[in-house]
């Protein structure tokens, strides 16, 4: 994938890699912000034969790692749906077949009342999956490293292909943690972009192939 910012040459993203945007022109660290949240007209995504794709296509934005990112919220009912998908027929059947046994010892206790009591209908399957209570514990919130990695392995779990686009990791998430993550976007396969922004280039430090710096100059610091 290639991000055209203009008027810089391509920027190419490479899948099972961080590819860091570190950017020290707030002008242009704002336009690639606007830009992969498809709200602005700023940047320009294309395959690696460089035909012009939709950003919403090739991208998901999850912005600030640790003020936009609530695992809970943005995963939780594709991930009930992914646990009825995978399930097994003979699984499902249980689970129903248990449902209507709690339903019916409810209806018996309810009988020995003298009260006009009636029982709801039998619940689904998706009912079911989501009384049983599934969810990312709350104390991940305090590793940041972690909601990283749990993002891009649920990302991934629910079968995207889509390049997953974040800022200011680097404010939560040391260059150790991040490389220690590296392998696992590589065995993923996931595509992981970094938008950063800094006064300074800072290569050495994310030690990163897909490293790009522009300064404050707007000067594009690629060998």
């Amino acid at each position: 994938m290639n991000i055209t910012y203009y008027p810089f040459k391509p920027f190419e993203v490479q899948a099972g890699q961080f590819n860091v945007f570190d950017i020290g022109h707030s002008k242009m660290y704002y336009d690639f912000c606007q830009g992969f949240q498809d709200s602005a007209d700023t940047l320009c995504i294309s395959d690696e034969n460089f035909h012009t794709k939709t950003l919403t296509s090739q991208c998901s934005w999850y912005g600030d790692l640790m003020l936009s990112v609530d695992l809970n919220k943005l995963f939780l009912r594709k991930l009930q749906r992914r646990i009825i998908d995978i399930m097994a027929e003979e699984q499902r059947i249980a689970l129903i077949d248990q449902s209507r046994n709690v339903v019916s010892k409810v209806s018996d206790v309810s009988f020995l009342m003298d009260l006009p009591l009636e029982v709801g209908e039998l619940p689904d399957i998706e009912q079911i999956i989501k009384f049983v209570g599934i969810s990312f514990p709350p104390d991940l919130k305090a590793h940041p490293e972690m909601v990283l990695e749990t993002l891009i392995q649920t990302h991934v779990e629910l079968g995207s292909q889509k390049a997953i686009v974040l800022t200011n990791v680097s404010h939560y998430v040391t260059y150790q943690q991040l490389q220690e993550l590296t392998q696992l976007v590589q065995e993923l396969n996931a595509t992981v972009i970094l938008i950063e922004y800094s006064e300074s280039g800072r290569k050495d430090k994310f030690e990163m192939p897909c490293y790009y710096y522009v300064d404050e100059d707007l000067v594009d610091w690629r060998s």
